[in-house]
């Protein structure tokens, strides 16, 4: 589905829900992981839609598909071996296009469309790298490529650095930009108290049904009185 006329298409690569956000696996029963994970995709996904031609996700099952799709998105089949691959392939798909291509996390829970915006915007007319932090790890959670450019994805812990490197190796002005929508991934179970600590109600906007007594999730209340759920 077609949405505007920016010049860029976002890509937000997804695995399997069963080998993702597993460190929540601990606290969390694998519905509930599952669930969260569809409710930051659904999230990600309605953010960007406004705001660029298309939102691709790559990669992922059936329920990442069915989540995709009905929240404006189009879902492709996962491209490469791993992530950096993936979003590689993806990025030469959407340059074969025309486009530049905006890399999203799909675990954005405060991401807005203003965030898309910005990074859209400092690129300055699709000419700039821009990149977006992670507040941990000194990764990355948003990367603008302009059209052509041969950047290459190197995603993981403090690849925020090896990003700004390979810009400068590039010749390529970068730009920055920082907001908690774009900085702020989910993670950990620490994370997620952290988060709705910060929003009370974050939980029930990513997970309506939560929110519902008769719904019977979570399993057990996620934070409950005294200390970590485990």
């Amino acid at each position: 589905m077609e949405h505007g006329h920016t010049g860029v298409i976002a890509v937000v690569p997804m695995k399997p829900l069963s080998s993702s956000k597993t460190r929540l696996a601990r606290t969390l029963t694998d519905q509930e992981r599952f669930d969260l994970t569809i409710g930051m995709l659904r999230w990600v996904v309605t953010a960007s839609v406004s705001q660029v031609d298309a939102c691709w996700v790559v990669g992922g099952d059936e329920r990442v598909r069915l989540a995709t799709e009905d929240a404006g998105g189009v879902w492709r089949q996962d491209l490469g071996k791993d992530l950096n691959e993936t979003l590689a392939l993806a990025f030469q798909r959407v340059f074969n296009q025309g486009r530049a291509g905006l890399y999203l996390a799909g675990d954005l829970p405060f991401l807005k469309s203003a965030d898309v915006h910005n990074m859209i915007q400092s690129s300055r007319r699709n000419t700039n790298i821009t990149l977006a932090p992670a507040r941990k790890d000194s990764g990355t959670n948003s990367i603008l490529v302009p059209r052509g450019l041969p950047f290459q994805p190197e995603l993981g812990p403090r690849s925020f650095q090896r990003h700004l490197a390979q810009s400068a190796r590039l010749g390529v002005s970068v730009a920055m930009c920082y907001s908690p929508g774009l900085g702020f991934d989910l993670d950990t179970f620490d994370d997620l108290e952290t988060y709705e600590s910060m929003e009370p109600g974050l939980l029930a906007r990513l997970v309506p049904s939560w929110a519902e007594p008769s719904s019977g999730l979570p399993s057990k209340p996620l934070f409950p009185p005294g200390g970590n759920r485990e």
